[in-house]
């Protein structure tokens, strides 16, 4: 409360005290020693339970929050974990970021997000990049982060060298460094490239259209990797058709310049990006000669399209493992900090979902 003497007006001291309490304030208040208010705090299982409820009820009364600053100083570490992400505008990142989260809150760890800016929708249609993934590593470096979690879309190597010896545990996802020193969490991208192949030669289909944008990140070499090897072990011709970036209007571009014919064979176009996909499909649904899938099937290969409800044919795609990478990171991550660690490198495999838009009703 306030008094006031003279015109003037005086803070009163007790007051001032539970306006920013300390730790001595918190021992005062439940009548115990500043020790006691620590082992409340960092050991609880040290104190009887009557002493730990009469010191977190002193807590609650006085609204008081430890600073971190000093207790990492003193240990070296701030019991918090870090994630560097590129742009959340792909999915495979939210996913990551929501298995990770998951996956160390329940082991009572907390993870702390950055978001790079790094955005391949923006790169590919020649924005420049303004990457801040370097700069994050090297904050959570000063933070004493006791790890770090880089999901990346560009090589981490110089970024990682420079903080290595301040942070040891550090697990990379979803870019693939030849003999690295970190464990390394992928998607199998060739896979993905793969699976779109045999499904579509599953179903007969002798030519396909494998609609990219060029080969500007690792994921987009691997998969068309992927598609080629596929094509090649079940004899389909493949046509590599290059898009301008990887938005549904993109792949309406594209797909308008592929040579469709009513009366040919059956033809499959593959998307890199669903949105790609979901471009042709519009670009297909308004030519009255051609059906899909019965003419042209269309999938595609990124799992990053909701349907809402209002699509008018159900894309087929592959079911992103993100929550998956992003739990099997934090498990390497605590791994890593363990004596005697090899490093792993895991690949997560990732499973096509046939839908309407090859299949059929």
């Amino acid at each position: 409360m306030k008094t006031h003497t003279a015109g003037v007006q005086v803070q009163d001291p007790k007051a001032m005290k539970r306006a920013n309490p300390n730790i001595n304030t918190v021992a005062r208040e439940a009548g115990v020693s500043v020790g006691t208010v620590s082992n409340a705090l960092n050991n609880p299982e040290r104190l009887a339970g009557d002493t730990l409820q009469r010191v977190q009820d002193a807590i609650e009364r006085l609204g008081y929050i430890r600073s971190s600053a000093g207790r990492t100083l003193i240990r070296n570490r701030s019991d918090s974990l870090g994630l560097i992400t590129p742009d959340l505008v792909n999915e495979l990142f939210v996913r990551i970021a929501r298995g990770a989260q998951a996956t160390a809150s329940a082991q009572g760890q907390r993870l702390v997000m950055a978001n790079s800016l790094f955005n391949a929708h923006d790169l590919a249609a020649g924005y420049a990049q303004h990457d801040l993934q370097d700069s994050y590593l090297e904050y959570f470096a000063e933070a004493r982060t006791d790890g770090v979690l880089v999901a990346s879309m560009r090589d981490p190597t110089a970024g990682i060298a420079r903080i290595r010896s301040h942070v040891r545990p550090i697990v990379v996802i979803n870019y693939d460094v030849p003999d690295a020193d970190w464990c390394t969490v992928l998607m199998d991208n060739e896979q993905v490239g793969r699976s779109a192949i045999e499904h579509v030669a599953d179903l007969g289909i002798r030519r396909a259209y494998f609609v990219s944008i060029p080969d500007l990140v690792q994921p987009v070499v691997e998969r068309r990797r992927g598609v080629h090897a596929g094509a090649a072990a079940r004899g389909i011709e493949l046509i590599d058709v290059t898009s301008l970036g990887l938005d549904s209007a993109a792949g309406q571009a594209a797909a308008a310049a592929i040579p469709l014919r009513a009366g040919s064979e059956r033809v499959a176009i593959l998307a890199l990006s669903d949105d790609l996909a979901a471009g042709a499909l519009a670009h297909l649904r308004g030519r009255d000669d051609l059906r899909v899938p019965q003419d042209v099937a269309v999938l595609g290969m990124d799992g990053d399209h909701h349907d809402s409800g209002l699509d008018w044919i159900a894309l087929t795609s592959i079911e992103l493992p993100g929550q998956a990478m992003g739990a099997e990171a934090i498990r390497l991550l605590n791994a890593e900090a363990e004596p005697g660690h090899v490093h792993e490198r895991v690949v997560i495999p990732v499973p096509l979902i046939p839908r309407a838009s090859t299949l059929g009703a």
